[in-house]
């Protein structure tokens, strides 16, 4: 009789990979915490702010219940530049040594300026304004503010890679340069992102404040 054999072997894992991934999506909520909390105080902050504040923190957040009458092109446009400064920020920091310290700053202002705009609106319409915000700012809000945290964890993971090589050619003279390429690939892919957050807005803007009327 012929005896059967059975051989078990354990599935082929690269706990590297694993452990940069784990570290990947601890690093991303960590970012949306600091991003709430920002939230939280940029609304605590609206109980002594008015229109001349928002306006000197439009850079931060696309203020939609202030673009009635402008084009379609000029809301798109207004939308995408608040997005693409904080996805140039992080991507120049990113190649930075400082970045992994700087870029947590960030999401916090991003936060702060989307807490003052959303607080103002429920603090100067009520209710009313809780309909426009969740109606017409908070989709396009939502995706700007994932591809700001992409892009935020893509540049921490990049800037500690090169101080990883910066110690790594200190000790050994040579280290593995970060990957520049790949780096600004996913940066681009974010911006696409961050590109339909403001396609988002500029629809959800021309076809809805008409209809919800902040009075």
């Amino acid at each position: 009789m012929k005896r059967i054999y059975f051989s078990a072997t354990a599935p082929n894992l690269d706990f590297g990979v694993l452990k940069k991934e784990l570290a990947g999506r601890g690093m991303l909520a960590l970012l949306t915490v600091i991003l709430l909390a920002g939230m939280i105080c940029g609304a605590i902050a609206t109980r002594n702010s008015d229109e001349a504040m928002l306006a000197r923190l439009d850079f931060l957040f696309s203020s939609n219940f202030q673009m009635e009458g402008q084009t379609m092109i000029g809301i798109f446009a207004a939308s995408f530049v608040s997005v693409f400064l904080f996805l140039l920020a992080t991507l120049w920091m990113g190649m930075s040594l400082w970045g992994t310290i700087l870029i947590p700053v960030l999401p916090f202002f991003r936060g702060f300026g989307l807490g003052v705009s959303s607080g103002f609106l429920y603090a100067s319409y009520g209710w009313q304004g809780v309909l426009f915000h969740t109606v017409v700012m908070l989709p396009g809000m939502v995706v700007s503010s994932v591809a700001i945290l992409i892009s935020a964890r893509e540049g921490m993971r990049f800037s500690k890679d090169l101080i990883r090589a910066s110690f790594s050619s200190g000790k050994k003279g040579r280290g593995a340069s970060p990957a520049l390429r790949e780096y600004l690939t996913r940066n681009g892919m974010i911006l696409v992102l961050g590109a339909i957050a403001a396609l988002l807005d500029m629809v959800l803007t021309a076809l809805l404040s008409g209809v919800i009327h902040l009075e």
